[in-house]
């Protein structure tokens, strides 16, 4: 349905992997299934075996939709069971309707399950953590797993404030770390390259605040370009602010969607990252920014300010225009100062799949022998 839906969740199963064999589940609607009510896929995807199971939701009521849930579920249950057998372990990702096939494994075959967390709806800036029924089923799901990761620790802080109680530990978001290098012998420009990279959801990513700063640094100083990735809904309306600016196609670019390779690529050729989030968790392009060697111009916020320190970019108040501008001014001023391989060692030794897959195995290993 979205190819870019879910990707950290797919490193993560594929840093398990490493040590493990590993089965994925994922169960999503489709409103488009018209002749039937479900539909399911089965594949191996980079060696791992993958069952996606579509159920048709359009045009019922919410209680026939958690039903056809359920019951998309079970056959995707069903299918892992007949090709993989029953797991040692089951791993949830992102709650709270996800830990019911999970419920099923531990009812059954008293099989444990963690929990490992990505979701900023549990952030107080976001808010969206809200519902009778995604509370219940959130609280449940805590108490019974045996344990919970979450991807960064302002995460887990949000979640303990909510009164999700367990036993946590922090494991990040995963960067492919021989795709996303430094270039060493970069092409010499005559302009410098910011780079953004997001769905461009203004209300979290605060796009529209930084092509306004583009706005006040044209008025300074005309050395550089603003790439912007990605291609959200409101990628119309940000345009329409570039071009009201004069800014679009002059010194801010939309680039559209791009492949991983393609990301890896542009950002060995930029010399800054700019991620000017309202809220934000633990952003999978921060990473892959500091793996290329590419200093970060980012919000003080949760799991930006948790790696964004002196040597790997500059933090600025979220929301904040004017910091952000006179940031990027500053950190034009000493580019040369950032050094691009020991942001590399950092993302390698904290992010890489070889470092999130030693994480998990000991937790694993913990929950097998409880």
């Amino acid at each position: 349905m979205d190819p870019l839906n879910g990707v950290f969740i797919k490193r993560h199963a594929l840093s398990v992997a490493l040590k493990h064999e590993v089965a994925v589940l994922y169960v999503n609607a489709d409103p488009g299934l018209k002749e039937k009510l479900y539909d399911l896929d089965c594949e191996v995807e980079e060696g791992i075996f993958t069952v996606r199971v579509y159920y048709n939701n359009s045009g019922v009521s919410a209680f026939v939709k958690f039903y056809r849930y359920l019951k998309a579920s079970k056959l995707g249950v069903n299918r892992v069971k007949e090709k993989f057998g029953i797991p040692n372990v089951s791993h949830i990702h992102v709650l709270a309707r996800t830990f019911l096939p999970a419920y099923y494994y531990k009812y059954f075959y008293s099989t444990p399950f963690i929990v490992s967390e990505h979701w900023s709806g549990y952030l107080p800036e976001d808010g969206m953590y809200k519902g009778f029924l995604k509370k219940l089923l959130t609280k449940i799901a805590i108490r019974k797993a045996a344990a919970v990761t979450t991807v960064s620790e302002s995460l887990k802080r949000a979640m303990l404030f909510h009164g999700l109680n367990n036993a946590y530990s922090v494991v990040p978001n995963v960067v492919d770390t021989n795709l996303f290098v430094p270039d060493n012998n970069p092409i010499k420009k005559d302009k410098f390259i910011f780079l953004h990279v997001s769905n461009l959801d203004d209300r979290a990513k605060n796009v529209s605040g930084m092509i306004r700063v583009m706005k006040k640094l044209s008025e300074i100083r005309n050395d550089f370009e603003f790439h912007l990735v990605g291609d959200g809904s409101g990628r119309s309306e940000l345009e329409s602010l570039a071009r009201q600016l004069d800014l679009l196609n002059q010194c801010v670019f939309f680039l559209g969607t791009k492949t991983s390779s393609e990301v890896a690529d542009l950002m060995k050729n930029a010399d800054l990252f700019l991620l000017f989030s309202n809220y934000d968790n633990m952003p999978c392009v921060m990473v892959e920014s500091l793996a290329s060697g590419l200093p970060v111009i980012g919000s003080a916020i949760h799991g930006i300010n948790e790696h964004i320190s002196v040597g790997r970019g500059l933090l600025v108040p979220p929301g904040d225009e004017n910091a952000l501008c006179d940031a990027l001014i500053q950190a034009m001023n000493i580019i040369g100062s950032f050094d691009k391989n020991k942001l590399h060692t950092y993302a390698k030794c904290n992010f890489s799949y070889e470092s999130v897959s030693a994480q998990f195995d000991d937790i694993y290993q913990k929950v097998i022998k409880k």
